[in-house]
């Protein structure tokens, strides 16, 4: 399948003068005249580079021997990523030049979604052309980005977005194709826990990504769009929005005596729980299962989504099932299934928009994420019993109850923030250049768990 673009550009600074000669790429019908083409550019081209052109040739049947002979899956992986990479070397060698740049002033930056997010062609539903840049006016950003995920349009890109759990090595642009100033961007939404760890640690990927794109606070963009969001309802120097930079940004001051209205009437269920991935005890995993098992010694937990037993409350349609927290329910388990730092997800969100005070489990600083007193964090607990009796006494106590809503005076939650997109179109105008050596280093450590290294506390999930 012919996943390049069919027609790519480039130029080359001539050492005589200062002119500049652009060169494209055969199309399918120049194809025929492309062998005596080759031949007079290889021939008119000095001793050295006529060595480069052999060797590359020769690489070439050798890999293409290698992959004829072979069939086992993973020599057969190597052999194409071997052979990307002479093709690679040997286009840096041969064209050294620049790509050429725009000649239009007023034309729009490009973002191109080289993989899919998932199975969504447009990456869910960020959407095309102007689409995900439309609340950038807002927030300041007169955007004039556009995405698209029309490769032949590689070249005149600004950014390129590979989703890391999407990608195929086979199917990458080579590195040499790059142009300066072109962002190739990482993009990820889930926590180096559940990520193939080791396609991080491909040849092809040693300073391919100039940029990242992921909820982590230390990426390039911070995306928050499948995750959410704290934000100020008025904009001032007294209120920040959240993800906080840092603790001394912490400036969450509420008035004691004021207490948010919030529907006590039908409050009468203690805790509910939604969840579709029922084990998290592999390696990196929180083991939260085991938390929400030893909770329920003590106090009842409905169990929701596709971890529940009954049927009634497999609650396909989410949105549907939303509001039930506000009427009936104090308290919703956000528990994440890996304790990994920044790796705050919708779930703890969700609840705080239903007006339902959500008891947080994870590797985050959450005092970062949330204003203070609007959530519980299980970890200030030494065990489920002394978590689950504070629990109760706030299903008695409505004033103390009460207290956990102050914050809805000063901010309000955005379940699926867009920001992140103008943050990007914003970032396209930074001539500021960067390469990520190691991407693996960035994202997971050596180690494969080295970002999230904290441990599921024995004293919440023994067994």
């Amino acid at each position: 399948m012919n996943t390049l673009p069919h027609h790519l550009q480039w130029c080359q600074h001539h050492a005589d003068s200062s002119s500049l000669t652009c060169y494209t790429s055969p199309s399918h019908e120049q194809k025929k005249n492309s062998r005596e083409e080759t031949f007079t550019l290889v021939s008119s081209e000095p001793p050295k580079l006529r060595w480069l052109v052999a060797g590359f040739v020769g690489a070439l049947l050798i890999v293409f021997y290698q992959l004829s002979a072979s069939f086992d899956q993973q020599l057969l992986t190597y052999n194409l990523e071997f052979l990307q990479h002479q093709v690679s070397s040997v286009y840096e060698k041969l064209s050294p030049s620049l790509a050429c740049p725009a000649t239009h002033s007023d034309r729009k930056f490009i973002i191109l979604y080289w993989t899919k997010y998932y199975h969504f062609p447009d990456f869910g539903n960020v959407g095309l052309g102007g689409k995900p840049f439309g609340t950038c006016d807002r927030v300041g950003v007169n955007s004039g980005c556009m995405a698209t995920t029309d490769r032949n349009l590689l070249n005149e890109s600004d950014a390129v977005i590979f989703h890391f759990r999407t990608i195929n090595v086979s199917d990458m642009p080579p590195p040499a194709w790059r142009r300066p100033n072109q962002h190739f961007i990482f993009f990820e939404v889930e926590s180096p826990v559940h990520t193939y760890l080791p396609a991080l640690r491909w040849p092809l990927l040693k300073s391919y990504f100039n940029r990242t794109m992921t909820y982590r606070r230390d990426s390039d963009v911070v995306y928050l769009e499948t995750h959410g969001r704290v934000r100020c309802i008025n904009s001032s120097t007294s209120c920040l929005d959240f993800p906080l930079a840092s603790k001394s940004n912490i400036q969450n001051v509420f008035d004691p005596t004021d207490h948010f209205p919030i529907n006590l009437t039908l409050k009468n269920r203690t805790a509910a729980w939604f969840v579709s991935n029922c084990h998290s005890d592999g390696v990196g995993g929180s083991r939260r299962e085991f938390l929400v098992r030893n909770l329920s010694h003590f106090i009842p937990v409905d169990i929701y989504g596709g971890c529940a037993t009954e049927e009634s409350k497999k609650c396909p349609n989410r949105p549907v099932c939303n509001p039930m927290l506000s009427q009936y329910y104090r308290f919703y388990f956000c528990f994440e299934n890996s304790l990994c730092p920044d790796y705050v997800t919708e779930k703890c969100y969700r609840p705080l928009a239903y007006d339902t005070v959500p008891v947080v489990y994870g590797g985050s600083d959450y005092s970062l994420y949330f204003p203070a007193g609007s959530y519980i964090n299980a970890m200030d607990f030494d065990s489920p019993e002394s978590l689950a009796n504070y629990l109760k006494k706030l299903m008695t106590d409505d004033e103390l109850y009460l207290s956990y809503f102050r914050w809805r005076r000063k901010y309000v939650v955005d379940l699926a923030p867009k920001d992140s997109w103008c943050q990007l179109c914003r970032m396209l105008r930074d001539p500021e250049t960067k390469t990520y050596a190691d991407i693996g280093s960035w994202w997971s450590g050596e180690m494969i768990n080295q970002t999230c290294s904290l441990s599921p506390p024995k004293s919440l999930v023994f067994t």
